[in-house]
């Protein structure tokens, strides 16, 4: 039988200009390991991201040092226009209450919000569960495949 979670949406801040005073977003408290430290960080799943992306904070908290890793790679989508970001790959155990999943890549870098949220994207955390987005009860459901 496979595991099941179930995250209400959080309520965030409006944005300006958006009209209601609250958004409701698929945001899960997740943890993230590395050589025996572990950070709580809270996270967007995203179905339009390609990858796990953090800010590069949580890779020193870590104690990952991002100079020392040569994998650097490009992404977009998150930067106003066609503007590049730029941010570092590492394997990290990434955690949902206290299940952890092995070996997950993520992109850790400078140009996303330090106050922002992280974000699941398709490769390395949609690859572990089937994921079900039911709006109208602003309900995230995951199972563990």
């Amino acid at each position: 039988m496979s595991k099941k979670y179930n995250f209400p949406y959080l309520k965030t801040p409006k944005f300006k200009g958006m009209g209601a005073d609250w958004r409701k977003r698929p945001l899960v408290p997740i943890m993230i390991r590395h050589k025996g430290i572990t950070v709580s960080y809270l996270a967007l799943v995203d179905l339009g991201a390609d990858f796990n992306v953090f800010h590069s904070d949580i890779a020193s908290l870590l104690g990952i040092d991002l100079k020392m890793l040569k994998n650097q790679i490009p992404f977009g989508g998150i930067k106003k226009g066609n503007a590049q970001c730029k941010g570092y790959v590492a394997s990290v155990e990434l955690g949902i209450e206290k299940d952890f999943f092995d070996n997950t890549l993520v992109i850790f870098s400078d140009d996303i919000s330090h106050n922002g949220y992280g974000i699941l994207g398709q490769f390395g955390f949609f690859n572990y569960f089937k994921i079900i987005f039911d709006r109208s009860k602003y309900l995230l459901r995951l199972e563990k495949k």
